[in-house]
């Protein structure tokens, strides 16, 4: 009978099924859709005997019986799709009475027919003919009841699917779609047998739709792609990555990109351009895809980020040719900032004992040289080079003092431990006192000083012994840099509510583009051993910092040959 084939086969077919599924532990709610299973066998197994029945009785006895996968099937298929849809377990207390309670008092309506009648009605026969045996059943009230309740499951299941389409991420929503599609097969094939008659080899044709939904089912996680949870992993990798990965064919076009690629694209393309012709991106595709790996040198910079590119190869099997790649582009901006800064360091470390090593070893010189001289001249130093063998030891130490006050300001600064004691202080006289000082520095050089300060009172919030520092650092930079016999101009003045200090030397100046050396620590713009002027390239740069501590500034306008005028702003104070 090509109806009891039709059984054995869709019956075979589901156990071979159930039996694969039973070894994939990663499928949520596997249990039930195994249940699912056993219960659409039970019923296939009923209805095959119904078919290949000889007596009426012996076919009414069956498909009474038959209700039991009949409830069971739609009931699993519901707790199946609860588990997998919202990743929760089904309530305790619906386990027993949909998968018992109900199942059973279906069934015992269904079985207690021939006393009450109310199942199924009086005309209810069984038809046998040359291609086999059937039931034409005259449905009665109780049988509707059975049949809402069904369809109450089925509608619920329906709607848990319907949500998890709505709800679902990208990366799965295709699965989700096409499990609600699954779902509502049954429905249909129900319906139509109902309330248009249409049979399958003369039996209903709900139990052949429920296997369709569950081989549909199966065959997804046969596909290893949307319902196993390895696969979904992998997809939510894809499509949740910060990183902006490509999918392109083996000319280097893009098929597919995850949204940070896409939103990669839309920010920085002006006109978005196909992938190939993408700035250094394009390049690096376009070698992979003329030479069938990456170039050298695959790093590039694209707007304030760096990127590293990882290509990997998509083939059908070992050996076969390639049929595109995967291209994963990896922030590294943090590692490239964290390697400058490295290479900075290490460089600021050279330069630091550069200088250092230089600065030191002239004042040590000196000093060395003045009390070996005192030490072992006895009678044939006078008492005039004494003097001057003691002033060049004191003056070299007092170097050695200002260098080692310098990198320990410097320290402090780094770790903001630099303290500032502001008060309320006149500016004048702080101007006037660093350049008394600066007077007594390289008398030799025979600098000349002019000073223009006003008479009424310049008040600044600020820690004294800071900014005396600060103009002590300009005022001695003006005079190592100043020619033999030079000028240095000191003026003050005040301007929309700031003070101005103007310092201006008659130099060699300062060449174009250099501020970043000027103000950086231990820079000099000559570092070379035949430099006039020496020291440790930190008084600028603390200088920048104690005004920046005292909402202040210091620029400078400069030209090679002609000389530099540093200005320090300071805000006054009424």
């Amino acid at each position: 009978m090509p109806a009891v084939q039709l059984v054995i086969v869709t019956a075979s077919l589901v156990t071979v099924l159930a039996l694969w599924v039973r070894g994939h532990s990663s499928l949520p709610g596997k249990h039930w859709f195994l249940w699912a299973i056993f219960a659409m066998d039970f019923w296939l197994l009923s209805v095959g005997i119904e078919l290949s029945a000889t007596s009426a009785s012996c076919a009414f006895a069956i498909s009474r019986w038959a209700w039991i996968g009949f409830v069971l099937l739609p009931t699993f298929w519901a707790f199946f799709l609860y588990e997998y849809a919202l990743g929760a377990k089904v309530p305790r207390r619906l386990v027993p009475l949909c998968s018992v309670v109900a199942p059973a008092l279906i069934t015992l309506g269904a079985v207690t027919n021939n006393w009450h009648g109310k199942f199924y009605g009086s005309e209810t026969k069984w038809l046998a003919g040359e291609n086999g045996s059937y039931i034409l059943s005259d449905h009665g009230p109780l049988f509707f009841v059975a049949i809402t309740y069904l369809y109450m499951v089925i509608m619920a299941a329906a709607v848990v699917a319907g949500r998890a389409v709505r709800s679902a991420n990208p990366a799965v929503r295709s699965f989700f779609l096409k499990l609600f599609a699954a779902t509502l097969i049954p429905m249909v094939a129900n319906l139509t047998y109902i309330m248009g008659g249409v049979t399958l080899f003369h039996t209903d044709p709900t139990p052949f739709s429920f296997a369709l939904s569950l081989t549909l089912v199966v065959w997804l996680v046969a596909d290893n792609r949307w319902i196993d949870v390895s696969a979904i992993a992998r997809e939510l990798l894809f499509y949740n990555s910060t990183d902006p990965v490509f999918v392109i064919d083996p000319e280097g076009e893009a098929l597919e990109t995850n949204p940070a690629a896409a939103e990669l694209l839309r920010r920085e393309a002006v006109h978005a351009p196909a992938l190939r012709e993408f700035g250094e991106l394009g390049s690096i595709i376009r070698y992979l895809a003329a030479q069938g790996c990456l170039p050298d040198v695959t790093d590039f910079q694209l707007g304030h980020r760096h990127f590293a590119v990882r290509a990997h190869a998509i083939s059908l099997g070992m050996g076969q040719k390639h049929v595109g790649w995967a291209v994963a582009l990896l922030d590294v901006t943090v590692q490239k900032i964290a390697a400058q800064k490295a290479i900075a360091a290490e460089q600021m470390q050279a330069q630091f004992l550069s200088t250092v090593s230089h600065e030191l070893r002239t004042p040590l010189t000196v000093i060395n040289g003045a009390l070996g001289l005192l030490s072992q001249g006895g009678t044939k130093v006078n008492e005039a080079q004494k003097a001057r063998l003691i002033a060049k030891a004191t003056s070299s130490s007092e170097a050695l003092t200002k260098l080692v006050n310098d990198l320990i300001d410097t320290q402090c600064l780094s770790s903001a431990q630099f303290s500032i004691d502001p008060k309320r202080c006149a500016l004048g006289p702080m101007v006037q006192n660093a350049l008394a000082q600066a007077e007594s520095l390289q008398p030799e050089k025979n600098i000349r000083f002019t000073c223009d300060i006003p008479e009424a009172a310049l008040m600044v919030e600020g820690d004294p012994a800071r900014l005396a520092q600060a103009l002590s650092n300009v005022l001695s930079n003006a005079v190592k840099f100043s020619p033999l016999g030079g000028l240095v101009e000191v003026s003050l003045r005040c301007e929309a509510g700031v003070a101005v200090v103007a310092v201006s030397d008659s130099g060699c100046g300062i060449p174009p583009g250099a501020e970043d050396q000027v103000f950086a620590r231990f820079c000099q713009l000559d570092s070379s051993d035949t430099k006039t002027a020496y020291g440790s390239g930190l008084g600028l740069h603390i200088t920048r910092q104690i005004l920046d501590r005292h909402n202040g500034s210091i620029r400078y306008v400069s030209a090679p040959g002609v000389g530099t005028t540093f200005t320090i702003s300071l805000p006054l104070v009424a």
